[in-house]
């Protein structure tokens, strides 16, 4: 996709960019359902919970069905996609150990996406999904939910108000082993209940200001075909999804490739939001190895890439097929938050625990030179931790690149040159000219040391070699000053790994964001105690979890964005994260049988998979192999970017 998506390893990231969105935050509250003590409790099958008796006499249900088709209705049904994959799946689970990497996007997107409403990518307003209405009561935190009848599993069984139950269910359950999902549940659903087959309560643990937004993702898990039992993480390690929505997974070669194919008669077929949508027949994703997706798409391997290189959009698309218009390009303006995208400091690491320290690590960035010498110009400077929101404080400035600044930084966390800290009085500058002339120079001869010895030193764990050449640029800045940092290159999936677990000293990783940010899944103290979650820095303070529960339960719009400045600006002052850049847009390249519509892709797009709108025209692709066959040219597109939307003036403005 861009410089950004290709380091994301966590859901929707496909870690290109995982997610997505990833994991959606833990939203925080009091009291709410407890992790029962006795296993088998939180195993229990369908019905476990007390249900109410009837629904309320004055339910109000609403619809809503007047928003613009998000496909189009001229797309062409059938065909094979053909497309990139980061890395082979560490688990075919949707929950549980190493659920959260490089598949995660593809093994949610015909599962977890499917929740009871969803928001039009549009107009953000909420349609229909999974339920075909709902009614939310006065209290902010029940709602009701009419399920689609039609609604059937990939097996041929019907959903259930059950499925819904059990989901939350096996969200308690220690049997998962997912701390991240115990939490949720726990602090996210007092109850979910069934009230009959196709009718369904939820109800928050608290009062909310979006209850669409916080309670109604719960997707269905199916209760028939799930055993949850303390060997569940083992044995459904490689066990493919029953899914609710148009694919699953048919096939896949070890370490090469995962093939989903459509589901036969699929229920979700002709509901006006899913028109357009989901054109294929087969999406076979081929394991490719990091910036080879253009030579794969250039033998004809792969339909269509998303190119995440400045670079190679601008130097290496100079070949016959694209000038011959046979494989096509495009930059697409898009409107999404920019997640957290950057170098992270583990505060758990000794070199770390020190402010002036990390301090000094922010003024080494030196973005401009980054963009100028290697990004052709096209990206932004990233400032805030909630960038591309109305949460992102407009006064927070980014540190700059201030070598002098990092200097005072560096002298005021105990570090100096080796030469300062000997003896300076004759006999000791005698025996510093000795050592110069008897002993030769080594790489790190100059790494500034601490009083103790202890070098400035330390490595930074990332998984894309694509972004190599932009930590070697930093690395260099860090050199001059005389930190040494040491690159060390991962497999994407080992690298993200490192970085939940905390086993690293520096990492690069991106995250995506939903529409709105979730603080406590990656801020909150409940997550700096434990690991394997998004709170990779092993940051919390009394502060930022009061702050956190004002964005999640005030009413008041205004303290909301105020509470979530302060914890834009204190996550800057404690300097743990060092944003890197943003850009509006996604690049794509393809072959000319591969259509997309006038609007290329929904305005809320931050993955291109989050909304398959794109299909195969047989008619096009028999055509181009003749042509190709007999060297005739097509038209070259001479506008590359399309910005259906205008977003790239909303960005220029400052919007």
């Amino acid at each position: 996709m861009n410089e950004r998506r290709r380091v994301l390893g966590a859901a929707a990231a496909t870690l290109a960019g995982a997610l997505a969105p990833l994991r959606r935050a833990a939203l925080a509250a009091t009291g709410g359902a407890a992790v029962p003590d006795d296993p088998a409790t939180a195993a229990a099958g369908p019905g476990a919970s007390t249900a109410p008796s009837a629904l309320p006499a004055d339910v109000r249900w609403e619809t809503n069905d007047d928003e613009p088709l998000i496909g189009s209705p001229q797309a062409i049904r059938g065909g094979t996609l053909r497309y990139e994959l980061g890395a082979y799946p560490l688990t075919f689970r949707l929950m549980g150990p190493n659920s959260n990497d490089f598949f995660a996007g593809w093994n949610r997107l015909f599962t977890f996406n499917f929740g009871l409403v969803q928001r039009h990518p549009v107009t953000d307003h909420y349609i229909p999904m999974m339920a075909t209405h709902w009614s939310v009561q006065e209290d902010q935190r029940t709602i009701y939910f009419k399920l689609d009848p039609a609604a059937r599993f990939s097996d041929g069984h019907p959903v259930t108000a059950d499925d819904y139950v059990f989901t939350w269910q096996m969200m308690r359950s220690p049997h998962i082993v997912d701390p991240f999902y115990n939490t949720y549940a726990k602090q996210y659903y007092q109850s979910v209940d069934r009230i009959d087959d196709h009718t369904l309560r939820i109800v928050g643990t608290r009062w909310s200001w979006r209850p669409l937004y916080d309670f109604a993702g719960l997707w269905p898990t199916p209760a028939h075909a799930t055993k949850l039992d303390a060997d569940w993480v083992q044995r459904t390690n490689n066990q493919f999804q029953v899914t609710v929505g148009p694919y699953v997974i048919r096939s896949v070669v070890r370490g090469e490739s995962v093939t989903f194919e459509r589901v036969p008669n699929w229920w979700g077929e002709g509901r006006r939001y899913f028109i357009g949508q989901y054109n294929f027949d087969r999406i076979v994703l081929r394991v490719i190895p990091e910036g080879r997706g253009l030579d794969y798409l250039r033998r004809g391997e792969l339909d269509l890439i998303t190119e995440g290189s400045a670079r190679a959009w601008h130097e290496d698309y100079d070949f016959p097929a694209v000038n011959n218009g046979w494989l096509r390009r495009a930059r697409v303006m898009v409107d999404t938050p920019s997640g957290v995208f950057g170098l992270h400091m583990n505060l758990e690491a000794p070199i770390f625990a020190n402010l002036h320290f990390r301090k000094a690590m922010q003024y080494l960035f030196n973005f401009d030179r980054i963009n100028r010498n290697l990004m052709f110009d096209e990206y932004f400077r990233a400032v805030s931790f909630f960038e591309g929101t109305p949460f992102a404080d407009p006064k927070l400035k980014s540190y700059g690149f201030h070598p002098e600044l990092a200097k005072e930084e560096l002298a005021r966390a105990g570090y100096r040159r080796p030469a300062e800290l000997r003896p300076q009085g004759f006999f000791g500058q005698l025996w510093n000219t000795l050592h110069g002339i008897v002993f030769t120079r080594s790489d790190t001869a100059d790494v500034l040391v601490d009083e103790r010895g202890g070098k400035a030193s330390f490595s930074v764990i990332y998984g894309s070699q694509g972004l190599e050449r932009h930590l070697t640029v930093i690395q260099q800045d860090f050199r001059r000053a005389g930190v040494d940092m040491q690159l060390r290159l991962l497999e994407p999936g080992a690298a993200f790994e490192r970085a939940l677990e905390r086993k690293y000293e520096m990492t690069l990783v991106g995250y995506t964001s939903g529409f709105y940010p979730d603080p406590r899944q990656y801020l909150g103290t409940e997550y700096k105690k434990t690991t394997n979650n998004n709170d990779i820095w092993g940051f919390g303070t009394k502060e930022v979890d009061g702050l956190i529960r004002i964005y999640e339960r005030d009413p008041d719009a205004s303290a909301r964005i105020a509470a979530m400045h302060r914890i834009d600006d204190i996550v800057q002052d404690d300097a743990f994260y060092i944003p890197f850049w943003r850009s509006p847009f996604i690049r794509i390249a393809y072959w000319d049988y591969l259509r997309f519509p006038d609007f290329y892709l929904p305005r809320r797009t931050e993955q291109l998979s989050d909304w398959l709108v794109y299909w195969i025209d047989p008619a096009r692709k028999d055509a181009l192999a003749r042509d190709m066959r007999d060297g005739k040219a097509y038209p070259v597109d001479p506008e590359i970017d399309k910005d259906y939307y205008h977003i790239r003036r909303a960005v220029t403005n400052g919007g």
